[in-house]
């Protein structure tokens, strides 16, 4: 029997040539051959290579570094230290396969690995898109584990499904698990924001509190920072998931802040404003079901973009609004549901829209410096803009042309992660 570590290393970076012999006697006899260096590394564990390199003078070593910032990649990855830190031990010291690709190149993966572990040890991107899986030429199923020398081949879909919840019980390595997780914790870190604001606004309203004043003042800053967060962000999606209680909230904000001093929040109308003049429906990148070049006009009130969910309203004389399918607008026109008709998002259309968003920060210097770099990075074109400074909270609010929901979110994202950002948010009239 052979065994070659040093072509192929173990995960641990262990490297060595095995063999077995027959001894006198007949009594089976296992060699190890391997440098001294490599025989550092194997008595006295991987951090020895590191030592060894720098008493020896030596040049740095580019496949230890590799190997290095790969560790730190997953740690990064894996926002629970104790996790990484059991995933870490698995992988140190469990046996490996190795497998190919269909090139030729080797993929060394955790012993019971499957085509899904591969798939991600290829690309996260060809992981999300997997669909199946060839071994040797032939179609076997996901959970079909892999076996040193098999040859591999992903199948895809171009739509990029995503992984099925169910893959976290195949996958063995730990890179497959951490890109599904985050996956699933992208998908409902969005709608779980989204309902802790949902949740607060309502406790509000409740205790007749004007949102609008609140949203971004000292105050609620002064009170999230009380529950331990120091973005807002963070703070909502715990409030969404049940970490923290709204009404446990409110009563922190009126315990700061005296009902009777604050101006009362103005009333919106449900009348839909006044919009820009129609124009072609295909213009705005709007498929009507059953008309062709009809005219239409995106809603004030609510300013859809391409990727929100939209409805369309029949105007008399005025052709068709365009609603997104949560203005509260919406619901007062449901009052005449047979005018209302199907439309969706011509995805063959470039077109961009224009959407207000607003970025509450703790004030300092080259804030906007900063927050006009980000909009230009991600190829948002600001119109106009407008803030103010009160208690050491700018707020500031921007109108900027957008081409679709993805983008946006995309920009909200790095203008929260801007030093000393507190929130950054899509505004609407209503």
């Amino acid at each position: 029997r052979f065994k070659d570590f040093v072509a192929m290393p173990k995960f641990n970076r262990y490297r060595s040539l095995h063999t077995t012999v027959i001894g006198p006697e007949g009594n089976p006899l296992e060699i190890q051959v391997r440098t001294r260096e490599m025989h550092e590394e194997a008595e006295y564990g991987i951090a020895a290579h590191w030592v060894y390199k720098r008493g020896k003078g030596a040049k740095q070593d580019d496949d230890w570094l590799t190997w290095v910032k790969s560790l730190m990649d997953w740690q990064q990855d894996e926002a629970d230290p104790r996790e990484f830190m059991k995933t870490f031990r698995t992988d140190l010291f469990d046996d490996e396969v190795y497998v190919f690709t269909p090139k030729g190149e080797v993929k060394t993966l955790p012993t019971g690995a499957t085509p899904i572990d591969f798939a991600y040890a290829v690309h996260t991107d060809v992981g999300h898109k997997t669909v199946g899986a060839k071994i040797n030429g032939r179609i076997v199923p996901l959970h079909y584990r892999l076996k040193s020398g098999d040859f591999v081949q992903i199948l895809t879909s171009k739509t990029g499904r995503g992984p099925s919840r169910d893959w976290m019980s195949l996958a063995a390595s730990s890179r497959a698990r951490n890109k599904i997780r985050q996956f699933f914790q992208r998908e409902t870190r969005g709608e779980t924001e989204a309902k802790g604001r949902e949740l607060l606004d309502n406790a509000l309203k409740a205790q007749s509190l004007p949102l609008r004043k609140l949203q971004g003042s000292a105050v609620l800053a002064q009170v999230i920072r009380e529950t331990g967060f120091k973005k807002a962000e963070d703070f909502y999606i715990a409030l969404g998931s049940g970490k923290l209680q709204a009404g446990h909230i409110v009563n922190k904000v009126l315990q700061r802040l005296k009902t009777e001093e604050v101006a009362e929040e103005p009333v919106v109308s449900l009348k839909p404003p006044r919009s820009r003049s129609t124009v072609a429906s295909d213009s705005l990148g709007i498929k009507v079901h059953g008309v062709d070049d009809v005219l239409a006009r995106m809603a004030k009130c609510c300013t859809p973009v391409p990727g929100d969910p939209i409805l369309g309203y029949i105007s008399l004389g005025r052709g068709i609004t365009i609603h997104r399918e949560d203005c509260p607008n919406v619901k007062a026109l449901m009052r005449t549901p047979e005018r209302f008709t199907p439309v969706e998002w011509d995805g063959s259309i470039a077109a961009s829209f224009r959407v207000q968003i607003a970025v509450d920060s703790f004030d300092r210097p080259r804030l906007l410096e900063d927050v006009a770099r980000t909009f230009a990075e991600h190829g948002a074109n600001i119109v106009s803009y407008g803030g103010v400074v009160e208690d050491g909270m700018a707020r500031n609010w921007y109108t900027a042309e957008i081409g679709e929901v993805k983008e946006l979110r995309t920009l909200l994202g790095a203008l929260r992660n801007l030093d000393a950002v507190f929130d950054a948010y899509r505004m609407t009239p209503n």
